[in-house]
C-alpha cells in the first residue's frame, strides 16, 4: 500500500523562491506544510520519515525537451513499457516531469506516436486535472504534462538531425495533418520556425489552442524574429543551436532574442552544444528569470561523437553551471524547475509551496548529486 504521508526531516528546502533549513510534509501526495513537523496521528503506519541530512529539498526538475534516452528512443515507434523505463530512468536523475519530445519525420509516423502518447495519458496540464495522473505519479515515474514537437515546422535552411525531406512550412494546413481535435490537447509546445510562416494567422491558431510556441531550427534574421516575438512567442529553443551564429552586423534570432526581454531562452547546458563560456554569457544577458536549462537528450545522444541530441540529464546540467561558476546551486534549480513551469503555465510544479504537487528532489549539499526523489510523495525506485 502507498504511503499517504510523508515527512522530510532535516534539509534545506529551496522553494526555489526562498531557502529554508526546516522540514517539509506531505500527505495524499501534495505539499501540507513547510516548517515545523506536524504531530504525527496516534497511528502513524502511514507516515514516512526520511532524513534529508543537511541536503538540498528542491522541487522536481521539468524538462522541456526530452527526446528519449538509451532505453528508448521516440524517434521509433514508441513503446510504452519502453517509455516506462525512461519515466523511471528520469525520475531517478530529479525529472518529476518532462515533455516527450517528437522530432520531423513522416507526418504518419509523427501523427502516430502523438495518438499514442494521447492514448498512454499525456495531456497539456492534465495531471493536474485526471484523476489517472494521480496513478501515474504515484509509481513513481516521471510526469507528462504534454508534448514538446520539434518540427516540422522549421526551416530547411537549419535542419540540425531534423531529415529535410519531412519539413513542412508553418501552414494551417500542414499543421492540421498532424494535429487535429483528438489530440490537440496533448500538445503543450511547439518549436517552429517563424519566418516560415506566410502570415501570422498560423501563430496566432496555435495560440488559441494553448499551444506555447518557441522559435528553433530557424534562419530568421533579427527583424523576423523581432516580429515573431511581437506576435508573442516568447520562447527560444536551444539558443544558438540550429540558427544562425551570432555576427557582428547581423545578430539573428539569437541575437534578437538575448536582447529581448520578453523573450526566455532554453540551452544545453554540457559543454558541447555550448561551450562553458557561452553559457556563462547568456546568463550575464539574460539572467536568472528568463534562462531555462533542457537537456535535448536523445537515445544516440554525443556519444558517436556528433550532436546528435544530447547526453546528459537534467540534473548533471544543474551541476554544471554551478561548476562553471555561472550561478548558485539555487538559481540554477529556478532554471530547471520554476522557470519551466512559468513557461508551460503549470502552477503546482516548479516550487514548493503548499497545495503544490509533493515533486521532491534532494540533492547532497557537497556533491550536488541527487539522493532521493520522490514523484507525488511518493518514493522513486533507484
Amino acid at each position: 500500500m502507498a504511503v499517504k504521508r510523508l515527512l522530510i526531516k532535516n534539509g534545506i528546502v529551496l522553494t526555489p523562491l526562498n531557502e529554508l533549513a526546516t522540514d517539509l510534509y506531505i500527505e495524499d501526495g501534495r505539499i501540507q506544510q513547510i516548517g515545523n513537523a506536524p504531530v504525527p496521528r496516534q497511528d502513524a503506519s502511514d507516515l514516512e520519515v526520511f532524513d534529508a541530512d543537511g541536503g538540498y529539498v528542491c522541487p522536481g526538475l521539468i524538462d522541456l525537451q526530452v527526446n528519449g534516452g538509451p532505453m528508448c528512443d521516440l524517434w521509433q515507434e514508441i513503446d510504452a513499457a519502453k517509455l516506462d523505463a525512461l519515466r523511471l530512468d528520469l525520475a531517478q536523475h530529479g525529472v518529476t516531469s518532462f515533455l516527450p519530445t517528437l522530432i520531423t519525420g513522416p507526418v504518419d509516423h509523427v501523427k502516430a506516436n502523438l495518438d499514442l502518447l494521447k492514448d498512454l495519458g499525456v495531456r497539456r496540464g492534465g495531471m493536474h486535472l485526471e484523476p489517472e495522473f494521480g496513478r501515474l505519479g504515484q509509481t513513481g515515474l516521471a510526469r507528462m504534462p504534454g508534448v514538446h514537437l520539434e518540427g516540422p515546422y522549421i526551416s530547411p535552411k537549419r535542419p540540425g538531425v531534423h531529415p529535410a525531406a519531412n519539413i513542412l512550412p508553418l501552414d494551417q494546413g500542414e499543421i492540421g495533418k498532424i494535429i487535429d481535435a483528438a489530440n490537440e490537447k496533448s500538445v503543450a509546445l511547439m518549436t517552429v520556425a517563424p519566418e516560415t510562416a506566410a502570415n501570422g494567422e498560423t501563430i496566432s491558431v496555435l495560440q488559441k489552442m494553448g499551444i506555447k510556441l518557441s522559435a528553433g531550427h530557424s534562419n530568421a534574421s533579427s527583424q523576423e524574429a523581432r516580429a515573431a516575438f511581437d506576435a508573442g512567442i516568447g520562447l527560444v529553443t536551444h539558443l544558438f543551436n540550429a540558427m544562425p551564429p551570432l555576427h557582428h552586423r547581423q545578430v539573428g534570432i539569437a541575437g534578437a532574442a538575448l536582447l529581448d526581454d520578453r523573450v526566455v531562452c532554453q540551452l544545453i547546458a554540457d559543454g558541447l552544444h555550448l561551450s562553458p563560456e557561452m553559457v556563462a554569457l547568456i546568463y550575464k544577458i539574460k539572467g536568472p528569470d528568463s534562462t531555462i536549462l533542457v537537456t535535448d537528450r536523445a537515445a544516440i545522444g554525443t556519444s558517436q561523437g556528433g550532436l546528435v541530441g544530447a547526453s546528459i540529464t537534467l540534473d548533471q546540467a544543474v551541476a554544471n553551471v554551478v561548476k562553471w561558476g555561472v550561478c548558485t546551486f539555487a538559481t540554477a534549480i529556478k532554471m530547471a524547475s520554476y522557470n519551466p513551469a512559468v513557461a508551460l503555465g503549470l502552477n503546482d510544479v516548479g516550487f514548493l509551496a503548499p497545495g503544490c504537487l509533493g515533486d521532491i528532489a534532494i540533492f547532497d549539499s557537497t556533491s550536488l548529486l541527487v539522493k532521493q526523489v520522490f514523484v507525488g510523495g511518493i518514493k522513486v525506485q533507484k
